[in-house]
């Protein structure tokens, strides 16, 4: 589903009046000069329920699998087209077939000192240390300074970027994101023609319990517990 339609379906439902589609706004919805206020303000919301929805689970329509391709000396990398949202599932060092462990901030930093004992090899562990504030990209450093060209397979969650022009298509789920748009849209003016907020946000939740349930299908064992 496209950007205006999420918001055209919520438009409609607080019997506002829709977007024309055939006049639909060019460039970014913040800079369009025929939308109204209130337009844009459900733009917003659909981009606030949007990141909720996203957030509420590792959606496998969101995965990717970035490749690091290690530089002999160099510890720090950016797992490209990852995003300050990104999640880490795990990483997989590819010649071996060794899956890395994350560690701590504090265990790496024990890894660095004293600089005359710094281990050189294949990596071992993980840390995320930061994000790159020129590209925004998730920073790792490893445990073990790479001595040779290494490619290690990062899988990952990219929540998408917010969206911003009419023709822009949703990843996730639109049902629970028109949903949890419309509950918050009922919430900021109150109430509309006896359909409470409340009621909506619990069609909102159901909605994307299902959509987590399926979901869950296609990723067999992540929501299993084993007991120790």
């Amino acid at each position: 589903m496209t950007y205006i339609d999420l918001i055209n379906t919520v438009l409609r439902r607080l019997r506002e009046d829709s977007i024309d589609t055939a006049a639909s706004w060019s460039g970014s919805l913040i800079s369009s000069n025929i939308l109204s206020d209130y337009q844009i303000m459900i733009g917003d919301i659909v981009n606030e329920a949007k990141r909720e929805v996203e957030d509420a689970w590792n959606w496998s329509i969101l995965r990717a699998s970035p490749t690091i391709a290690t530089v002999n000396g160099t510890q720090a990398y950016n797992i490209p087209g990852t995003n300050e949202r990104s999640k880490i599932l795990m990483a997989q060092e590819q010649s071996n077939g060794y899956v890395m462990q994350e560690m701590s901030d504090r265990y790496l930093q024990f890894t660095k000192y004293p600089t005359a004992s710094v281990q050189f090899g294949t990596p071992d562990y993980y840390s995320v240390t930061g994000i790159d504030p020129a590209t925004n990209e998730i920073i790792v450093e490893f445990d073990t300074v790479p001595n040779a060209a290494y490619n290690i397979t990062f899988r990952v969650v990219n929540p998408q970027n917010d969206l911003s022009l009419a023709t822009d298509v949703i990843r996730v789920p639109h049902q629970p994101v028109m949903l949890g748009a419309l509950a918050r849209a009922i919430a900021e003016r109150g109430e509309d023609g006896g359909s409470m907020s409340d009621m909506v946000a619990m069609q909102y939740q159901n909605a994307l319990a299902d959509a987590i349930q399926l979901d869950a299908g296609r990723t067999v064992g992540e929501v299993d517990f084993y007991a120790s």
